[in-house]
């Protein structure tokens, strides 16, 4: 009988370590996000932990991934609006931390487009946009 009890607390322990491990894993937050270009070509990630938005090449094509990307400023009551291009090819990812003020409404597109020296020249190259995700900073 003592064995048995002794099993059953061993077990018990074992499950408590399992817990205490699973705890400290990773997890997405409630305002993470995910937007792909339609049909394809790039993928803008939003992680509201650090505030960063990844944006992906997925396709070798020979065009850059674009995120366009703006939040919402209560105290002017205006979008501040931002444009970038990934332009270091096929898997590759530009990290850009945003630091946002928590809380902040941001929304953001998936896009390819064709870097021309500069926005101003490549604006009009921009592309087979995703809908607007909406989310929180």
């Amino acid at each position: 009988m003592h064995k048995i009890a002794q099993r059953g607390l061993m077990a018990l322990l074992g499950a408590a370590v399992l817990a205490g491990t699973q705890g400290g894993v990773a997890y997405a937050s409630e305002y993470d996000r995910t937007a792909e270009s339609f049909p394809t070509g790039s993928r803008v990630d939003w992680k509201e932990d650090g505030d960063h938005l990844l944006i992906k090449d997925t396709v070798k094509d020979g065009h850059s991934a674009v995120a366009l990307f703006r939040w919402w400023d209560a105290s002017e009551d205006r979008y501040h609006w931002f444009t970038y291009f990934n332009r270091d090819g096929v898997n590759s990812v530009r990290d850009v931390n945003m630091d946002l003020y928590e809380g902040t409404t941001i929304n953001f597109k998936a896009c390819i487009g064709d870097w021309a020296g500069s926005l101003e020249a490549s604006r009009d190259s921009i592309r087979n946009c995703s809908d607007w995700e909406v989310t929180l900073a």
